[in-house]
């Protein structure tokens, strides 16, 4: 394998020509990519209805958006290394906003799972340059509050896009029943493109790499492997093939390995680096990171599920439910940089404990008035779990992408988005079969309950060992 290196044009300064207005614009072009993988999810019986499917049909929707996006993501960020990050933006956004419009205006089935594919694609191009452009032109302090803020977005539209769903579903607006979950994306993306062209500052690896395919094929069908079962398993029964796909993810995450490991010991760039992820910096973030998103993707997940078919919620009021958890979230991003810089690596202990807290917040009422819940005894709960997310998120962010190295900041931001995608579909996987199995045992409220307790484990441990991410220098080869 050879590979072409070539001085590719410098980065922009730090800061130059990156107002605030650019830095908004990137936030809301991640946005579209993240509420679009949950806006979808309150929206998926009228989906069914409207083209007189099956479930198991409708659920394509959601999972093969998911995959596309887990699968190319890495590739995402090699691409912007490589062609410039703010052009693989405008590619991406220009391509995510065609494909909601001909989501919107999908005739049947085949045509909206296609045009969701597409999206997933753009999706991968376009979310890997976000924290790239944010790690490459930025300094501090100004880097840390918007990485803060790009933590706050991923939770704030995990939220707002079941918010959305259901309320673009219960308001059936002219009459078009779910088609504005999409269509709303084309005015948005084409202010996000407009943006992007006026204030974000071009950058890119100050030397071009080669493409290594040989690691994209395998990296492709690692991850394929590993969550298309994910993904449709559980609606399956978790066939023989579900199975036989899973051991062969772990075959081909071995392969890529040692693959990539051959490759970078060959002095060409890997995909992947080995390298990278043998930083233990890395290691544990990406540990806190993945089982962070792991609970809160079940959680959100079944959320929903419960309280809409065990809780006789309607899809409105489930989505108004995580208005609070929006809110929260977003308060503890604007406050994190400044903790962040006054306690450090602490601040996931202390968004670890407000997520206890907001849990036990959740079970208590659950406990207490299942099914007769309402929104209003979800407040304090998902209000916590909101400010807890706030302080997470950023945190871990920060002191991932900080022990990477300039000239590897597309690819380990592909890493780090990869491992958010793939850990919450795991989570969907898992948690959903927690719910499944003790709800057909004791009901949905049990099944809540018990996903809540797992979410609430993980919070604990981080709370009692979040301060454990950061590593001592000497230990950062390790």
């Amino acid at each position: 394998m050879t590979t072409v290196t070539a001085k590719a044009p410098p980065a922009a300064p730090a800061t130059e020509g990156f107002s605030g207005f650019g830095q908004a614009t990137l936030l809301v072009a991640a946005a579209l990519t993240t509420v679009d993988a949950f806006i979808v999810n309150v929206a998926l019986p009228s989906i069914q209805d409207s083209f007189e499917v099956s479930a198991s049909t409708s659920q394509f929707v959601v999972s093969c958006y998911g995959i596309t996006y887990a699968v190319l993501l890495v590739l995402g960020g090699r691409f912007g290394d490589r062609y410039g990050r703010r052009r693989l933006i405008q590619i991406g956004i220009t391509a995510f906003t065609l494909a909601s419009l001909a989501c919107g205006l999908a005739p049947n089935i085949g045509t909206l799972i296609g045009a969701r594919v597409v999206q997933g694609a753009a999706a991968a191009l376009l979310l890997p340059q976000v924290l790239s452009t944010i790690q490459a032109a930025l300094v501090e302090p100004a880097k840390t509050r918007a990485v803060s803020h790009y933590g706050a977005v991923g939770g704030l539209s995990a939220a707002v896009g079941q918010l959305l769903g259901g309320l673009f579903v219960w308001a059936d607006i002219a009459g078009l029943g779910w088609r504005p979950i999409f269509l709303v994306n084309v005015p948005l993306g084409i202010l996000a493109v407009i943006g992007t062209r006026r204030w974000v500052p071009e950058t890119r690896a100050q030397q071009r790499q080669g493409a290594d395919l040989g690691g994209t094929a395998l990296f492709g069908a690692f991850v394929l492997a590993l969550l298309i079962p994910l993904s449709m398993g559980r609606q399956s029964h978790w066939p023989l093939w579900c199975w036989a796909l899973l051991v062969l993810a772990a075959v081909a995450g071995v392969v890529l390995w040692r693959y990539e490991k051959g490759v970078e010991d060959g002095g060409t760039a890997p995909l992947i680096s080995p390298a990278l992820l043998r930083q233990a910096v890395m290691r544990r973030g990406l540990l806190v990171l993945g089982s962070g998103f792991l609970a809160f993707g079940g959680f959100i997940f079944v959320f929903a599920l419960a309280l809409q078919g065990g809780n006789g919620m309607d899809a409105f009021e489930s989505g108004l439910s995580m208005a609070p958890m929006a809110l929260g979230q977003f308060l503890a991003a604007v406050r994190a940089p400044k903790l962040i810089g006054r306690i450090g690596v602490r601040t996931l202990q202390a968004g670890g404990a407000a997520q206890v807290l907001g849990l036990v917040c959740l079970i208590v009422p659950a406990l207490l008035w299942w099914p007769h819940l309402h929104f209003y005894h979800l407040i304090a709960g998902m209000f916590l779990i909101g400010v807890g997310n706030g302080l997470f998120v950023p945190t871990v962010y920060r002191t991932v992408l900080s022990s990477i190295p300039p000239e590897r900041i597309g690819v380990g931001s592909g890493i780090v988005t990869t491992t958010q995608q793939t850990t919450l579909a795991l989570g969907v996987a898992l948690l959903g079969a927690v719910f499944a199995g003790v709800g057909a045992a004791g009901g949905a409220r049990a099944g809540f309950v018990a996903v809540a307790a797992v979410f609430l484990a993980i919070a604990a441990l981080f709370t009692l060992f979040g301060n454990h991410l950061q590593v001592r220098r000497e230990d950062q080869e390790a």
